[in-house]
């Protein structure tokens, strides 16, 4: 028997569907623009970002737990959306079946860069969003990371590695990720598979935040996901500090409590290259997507 779904699942589901319908059309007046401007892309689209060897249309991302399964992958960049994150996802499998076949969206690539198929710009990138099994003991942990990572890194532009609520210490993390980066490493692909990191605030919120990001780094992170979910107050200044302790070649996602562009703008300001918002998008009728739109378009706004 299938277990009904939960509110908050109902309303994701029903929120991914709004928005998939708004980039539809969106995206078909893009392309009437570009039809009429016949340069194969609309007037006054934003400078991409540039980081962790990837091209973002935008800096703005849609977190994981929303599009589970990539419905707007396809589609998202003409919401603002430099990246989709799916999932997360895991398994137990020694054989995992397919992602959903949405996850592996058909894109062109040219030059590294995909692009949407009726030549309106650039796509969304596809986060690849990973967490241990449930019930699955950490001594474990990295050979389920593995089995997912070489099962679906194919449909991903980059993998983010979440130690979920619960996680086990940052040191034995640090350690899972180093191996999973020499493993990642020997993969066959086109371009090499970025990895993101996922900080929860409780281990940034210590001193030596500075020193565990850096180890981090050290272990094969091209990018650290800056939680400050339930830890909003200062997330700014740790922003600002981790920067200066990585430096301007590691990416740095910032997420939670992304609500409004003054507070994006801030988050950008402070050292994050990227920002991604999750319960800002479920808001109803157009607000949403106005919203994504302001965001997205912050970084040539300085």
């Amino acid at each position: 028997m299938i277990s009904p779904l939960s509110r908050t699942a109902l309303r994701s589901r029903w929120t991914v569907q709004r928005l998939a319908r708004a980039a539809d059309e969106l995206q078909a007046a893009e392309v009437g623009a570009c039809r009429r401007h016949g340069d194969g892309a609309a007037a006054g689209r934003d400078v991409p970002v540039r980081v962790m060897r990837l091209v973002f249309a935008s800096p703005l991302i849609l977190a994981a737990g929303l599009d589970r399964h990539g419905y707007l992958l396809r589609s998202g960049a003409a919401l603002g959306l430099g990246a989709v994150e799916t999932g997360s996802h895991w398994t137990t499998s020694a054989q995992p079946l397919p992602l959903h076949p949405l996850a592996h969206a058909g894109t062109h690539v040219d030059a590294g860069r995909p692009l949407l198929a009726a030549g309106s710009g650039p796509a969304a990138l596809h986060g690849l969003s990973l967490a241990k099994p449930p019930g699955l003991d950490w001594a474990e942990a990295g050979t389920a990371y593995w089995r997912a990572v070489r099962a679906w890194h194919r449909s991903a532009d980059y993998v983010v590695l979440n130690p979920g609520r619960g996680g086990p210490a940052a040191a034995e993390f640090a350690d899972l990720v180093a191996a999973l980066s020499a493993r990642c490493a020997r993969l066959v692909r086109a371009r090499r598979l970025a990895l993101v990191v996922k900080l929860p605030a409780t281990w940034i919120e210590p001193a030596g935040r500075a020193a565990l990001a850096c180890r981090f780094v050290a272990a094969g992170a091209d990018g650290l996901l800056v939680s400050a979910e339930g830890a909003a107050a200062g997330v700014c200044r740790r922003l600002a500090e981790l920067r200066e302790a990585v430096g301007p070649a590691i990416g740095l996602v910032s997420v939670g409590g992304i609500d409004s562009v003054p507070e994006a703008r801030a988050r950008l300001r402070a050292g994050a290259n990227l920002v991604q918002v999750h319960r800002a998008a479920l808001r109803s009728g157009p607000c949403a997507t106005d919203l994504l739109a302001r965001i997205a378009a912050l970084r040539s706004q300085g």
